[in-house]
């Protein structure tokens, strides 16, 4: 079972939330999502138990719960269209876009003020 796990301390890593969540069974795996900038974490992560009434008991018993002042918030992790996870999306690559196709109003109005 796949967990989501958000509004995490900013300081928690990969082995805070695995003492969290191995206190409900077995945890296969663990991901923090770290910005690739900051190298620091976004707030948010999964957790992969391969118990699904253990994961639930965790979720229910967790969601809400105060972490280093914080109350996060776990719930199952959602799946796209596929049936796969979803992965982080990539905001820093560069659109496929060229300038050229881009087209502004003051471009548009510079071109029929010409005719």
């Amino acid at each position: 079972m796949d967990i989501f796990v958000g509004s995490i301390p900013f300081k928690f890593t990969e082995k805070n939330l695995e003492e969290i969540f191995s206190a409900y069974g077995k945890v296969n795996s663990v991901k923090v999502v770290i910005d690739k900038r900051t190298r620091q974490n976004k707030g948010f992560g999964f957790v992969e138990m391969p118990d699904r009434k253990q994961g639930m008991r965790a979720i229910a018993e967790l969601n809400g719960s105060a972490q280093e002042g914080r109350a996060i918030i776990v719930s199952e992790a959602q799946k796209n269209k596929n049936g796969e996870k979803n992965q982080p999306r990539d905001w820093f690559k560069k659109s496929k876009t060229s300038l050229k196709e881009i087209v502004s109003w003051d471009n548009d109005y510079k071109r029929n003020s010409r005719r």
